[in-house]
């Protein structure tokens, strides 16, 4: 009886910590990270600004959780939208749209993450970078098969992959932090034919 009951004080204490992190996203997307304040995420949640501390022991520790639960996000999307191809050249791209259609289904939370926190904390860079570096992986992985399939040219594809990867950061960032290109998602192709060109494939739609 007492096991059962802790078990139901344990899902009730992550319950409300999942209402924590649902209210603080929702916070953080309608301010900024240096806007927001703990008192106003403890009042969206709807929980005595003291509660909060039985849960979190400061800001960074929220937001290090949220990032975690966006990383995970991230990397769930990609590998679903990947699943539904066999192709190298199709998941290739399947990863980058994923990409680019989360951070525009989340766009205050994208420029939080990864314009403002990084300038915060070394260690929410960190995370940043363990981000990056799977999506290079599964990019390498791609470009090694169409190697070995002679789809393109013998290169380093740790190389290409990096290159791949960083023009694909460059224009997100430069679209949270300028709003330039205007249509985010009009610009997938476009990177993509840039990429692929790059790489040696003559046409990109191919």
């Amino acid at each position: 009886m007492a096991y059962r009951q802790t078990n139901k004080i344990t899902e009730k204490l992550q319950f409300k910590k999942k209402e924590i992190l649902k209210a603080a996203r929702e916070v953080f997307a309608e301010n900024s990270y240096q806007g927001t304040s703990i008192k106003a995420i403890a009042k969206k949640a709807k929980i005595a600004t003291g509660t909060f501390y039985l849960y979190f022991t400061n800001k960074e520790a929220l937001i290090n959780m949220i990032v975690e639960e966006m990383f995970h996000e991230l990397l769930d999307y990609i590998k679903k939208e990947r699943a539904c191809f066999t192709d190298s050249f199709d998941k290739l791209q399947a990863s980058m749209e994923a990409c680019i259609k989360l951070f525009v289904k989340e766009k205050n939370m994208a420029k939080i993450l990864l314009v403002q926190v990084p300038g915060v904390n070394n260690a929410f860079n960190v995370k940043l970078i363990e981000i990056e570096n799977e999506l290079i992986k599964l990019t390498k992985e791609d470009l090694d098969e169409l190697k070995n399939q002679g789809r393109i040219p013998a290169e380093d594809t740790f190389v290409a992959a990096l290159a791949f990867v960083g023009s694909f950061r460059q224009v997100i960032i430069n679209w949270l932090r300028e709003g330039k290109p205007e249509n985010l998602e009009e610009s997938f192709a476009t990177l993509m034919e840039y990429n692929l060109r790059g790489m040696g494939k003559p046409d990109a739609n191919s």
